[in-house]
């Protein structure tokens, strides 16, 4: 993993204090790196699924994803973001494409005190920096 790509990492955790984990997936669909508290290498194929299934006008797509043995419901699924919260509190995950609607991504696990949205404006801003790097 490229310094630049540790130096975005930091600095968005440092900026959110609500990401409570991070991982970075390549476009290839591997995992590029992930913070050391979360772990989604055993989630790689059901989260590239979620990344490359293109979805056509009305279409819902993929309605659940788990990570790390944690149910999330897909309460949003477009090319530029996919949100996922857990119903019993467990928090949410935020899946930003990089670049948008591409087969990268930018992965973050949400504390469960906050709404994924409040972290969402961030987290796209850091997948932005990202499509340049990975």
């Amino acid at each position: 993993m490229s310094a630049e790509i540790e130096a975005v990492i930091d600095e968005l955790l440092n900026e959110e204090q609500n990401i409570d984990g991070v991982a970075i997936i390549s476009q290839s669909g591997s995992l590029i790196t992930q913070t050391e508290n979360w772990d989604i290498s055993g989630n790689l194929s059901s989260i590239n699924e979620l990344l490359q299934t293109k979805l056509g006008l009305g279409q819902k797509g993929i309605s659940n994803i788990t990570i790390q043995g944690i149910k999330y419901m897909l309460v949003e699924n477009t090319e530029e973001r996919k949100i996922g919260t857990n119903i019993t509190g467990k928090g949410h995950v935020i899946v930003a494409p990089v670049p948008i609607g591409g087969d990268g991504a930018l992965i973050c696990y949400i504390n469960p005190q906050i709404g994924p949205r409040d972290a969402l404006f961030t987290i796209q801003t850091y997948a932005l920096r990202l499509s340049k790097l990975i």
